[in-house]
C-alpha cells in the first residue's frame, strides 16, 4: 500500500509538471527557431543555384527578345548536323569532356542531342553547366562556334551515357578555346627545353636531347636550336631554328618528352618539370624556322631509376601555380 501510495504522487508531481503553459513555451521556441532558420536556409539554397536561377531569367529574357535568331541558329545546327563537344565548365573554365553530340531537335527550350563519342559518366550530371564547342561558321556578320547552358535531363545505363538534353543558350558567341593565359617569353634562355622523340618516352634520360635551347644564340652559328616563345600550364609554342634532316617527326599528333626549365627571378635559380607533349599545330615561322604548337597531355615523375607518367587534363596544375607566382 506504501508502494502504490508513493508511486501516485510521484505520477502526479510528473503531470504537474507538464501541465500549464509548457506546450505553449515548445511551440513558441520552435517559431523562433524557425524565424531564424528558414531566412538562411533560403539563402544557402539561392546561393547554391545562383547560376542556374541566374541562367533561367536570362534565359525567358532571351526567348523574347532574340526568339527569331535563336531560331534561325538552332535550325542550323539541326539540318547541318553540327558536331558539338560538350564539356563541363567550371569556375576554373573548361573541365572534362563529356561526349560529342549532334543536335536532334530543339522543343520548348530544349536541345536534344544526338551522342557519337561519349566518355564514361560516373556522375549525375544534371543542372551541370556546360560549354559546348562547335566548328566555326557565320551569322549576321558575326562568328560563332560555342555557347554555355545547361544538362536539364540525362539517362545513362551503368556508366554509359544514352540520352543528353540541353537547355537552349542564353546566347551564341565566339570563344577562344584556351584555358590558361600564355605568358611570353621575352629573354632567350629564361625557359629552357630539351626534347627528344616520343619514341625515347622510356629512355630519354640515357640519350642526348634531339633539340633543345641554347644560351648563347649569337655563338651557336646556323646549328639546329629551340627557341620558345610563349609557355602555360597548358602547353608551349616554340620555334625550330635551322632545321636539318635527322629530326624527329614533328608533325601534327606526334609526341615529344620534354625537359622544361623556367628561371625563377625571386629565387635565383631554374624550376623544372617534364611532361610528354604532343604537336597541335605545325607552321612556318621567320627565316625558315618550323613553329610548333605543343600541348601537355602528360607529367613525367622520378621513380626509381626511370619516369612513371600521370595524364593532365587541361594543364599542368602546379606550372599553373607557378606561373601565377610569376605574375605576382
Amino acid at each position: 500500500m506504501i508502494d502504490y501510495r508513493v508511486q501516485s504522487d510521484y505520477l502526479r508531481q510528473v503531470q504537474r509538471t507538464f501541465e500549464g503553459g509548457g506546450n505553449l513555451d515548445v511551440l513558441g521556441h520552435l517559431y523562433q527557431v524557425l524565424l531564424v532558420a528558414a531566412p538562411v536556409l533560403a539563402v544557402m539554397v539561392l546561393w547554391r543555384y545562383r547560376h542556374l536561377i541566374a541562367f533561367g531569367v536570362g534565359h525567358a529574357v532571351s526567348s523574347v527578345f532574340a526568339r527569331r535568331n535563336h531560331r534561325v541558329i538552332e535550325n542550323y545546327l539541326v539540318s547541318k548536323g553540327v558536331l558539338l563537344e560538350v564539356c563541363l565548365y567550371t569556375p576554373d573554365g573548361v573541365g572534362m569532356k563529356i561526349c560529342d553530340a549532334r543536335v536532334e531537335s530543339v522543343v520548348r527550350g530544349r536541345m536534344n542531342l544526338q551522342l557519337v563519342n561519349v566518355v564514361a559518366a560516373t556522375l549525375k550530371f544534371k543542372n551541370f553547366r556546360v560549354i559546348c564547342f562547335a566548328k566555326p561558321f557565320a551569322y549576321s556578320g558575326r562568328r560563332i562556334n560555342a555557347f554555355i547552358s545547361y544538362i536539364g535531363r540525362m539517362d545513362r545505363k551503368g556508366v554509359v551515357l544514352k540520352h543528353l538534353s540541353l537547355m537552349t543558350p542564353i546566347r551564341y558567341q565566339y570563344i577562344i578555346r584556351r584555358r590558361y593565359a600564355r605568358r611570353r617569353v621575352a629573354r632567350e634562355g629564361a625557359v629552357r627545353v630539351k626534347a627528344w622523340a616520343g619514341r625515347r618516352v622510356n629512355s630519354f634520360w640515357m640519350a642526348k636531347p634531339d633539340m633543345q635551347t641554347v644560351n648563347n644564340p649569337a655563338d651557336y652559328g646556323k646549328n639546329t636550336r629551340l627557341v620558345v616563345d610563349n609557355i602555360s600550364a597548358g602547353g608551349l609554342r616554340l620555334y625550330v631554328r635551322h632545321p636539318k634532316p635527322g629530326l624527329p617527326p614533328m608533325q601534327k599528333g606526334n609526341q615529344l618528352v620534354l625537359r622544361v626549365s623556367i628561371w625563377n627571378p625571386k629565387r635565383k635559380k631554374f624550376a623544372y618539370f617534364t611532361a610528354l607533349g604532343i604537336v597541335r599545330s605545325r607552321f612556318s615561322g621567320a627565316s625558315n624556322s618550323i613553329g610548333l604548337g605543343i600541348q601537355f597531355v602528360a607529367e613525367g615523375e622520378k621513380a626509381g631509376s626511370g619516369y612513371t607518367w600521370h595524364p593532365v587534363r587541361g594543364g599542368i596544375k602546379t606550372l599553373a601555380k607557378f606561373l601565377a607566382q610569376l605574375e605576382e
